[in-house]
């Protein structure tokens, strides 16, 4: 029993744990709103093979690397959470990987779909070069704000 014991606490001991597993999207944006960090949010879909690979691949590689550690990161599921999904991605397709980074007071969105490698993310995360630039009347999730 000891011997079973001792087994499952070395077990226990070598199963990763990453220090930034996604948060969802709004701890993430409030998160981000404080500005500590950038937001980066995967868009993705249960019926999506792309979305799962990267998921299974892509994502567990890089959160071992602490490759996300510069940001909040989120994951929204479009079958889940529909709606805001749209606002995040428009009518561009699912992975969808999206940087929003506050640059000189106002919120920049850039973003990256399809399947990705490791090395892809971490090119494109690390670019500073804005791909979208969201209006200064827009939030994170493309919301007019009123004034």
């Amino acid at each position: 029993m000891k011997l079973m014991l001792a087994g499952l606490l070395l077990l226990a001991a070598t199963v990763p744990v990453f220090a930034d597993e996604p948060l969802d999207y709004k701890t993430a944006y409030a998160k981000a709103q404080q500005g500590d960090k950038p937001m980066l949010v995967l868009v993705t879909a249960t019926w999506c093979p792309p979305c799962q690979s990267m998921k299974a691949t892509t994502i567990p590689q890089l959160l071992r690397q602490d490759a996300f550690k510069d940001f909040h990161y989120a994951t929204v599921d479009l079958d889940e959470e529909a709606e805001l999904a749209q606002k995040l991605i428009g009518n561009r397709g699912v992975p969808q990987l999206i940087v929003f980074e506050k640059l000189d007071g106002k919120w920049q969105k850039r973003y990256m779909a399809g399947y990705q490698t490791v090395a892809n993310v971490e090119k494109f995360i690390l670019n500073p070069v804005v791909v979208r630039t969201a209006d200064a009347t827009v939030d994170a999730i493309g919301t007019t704000e009123k004034k």
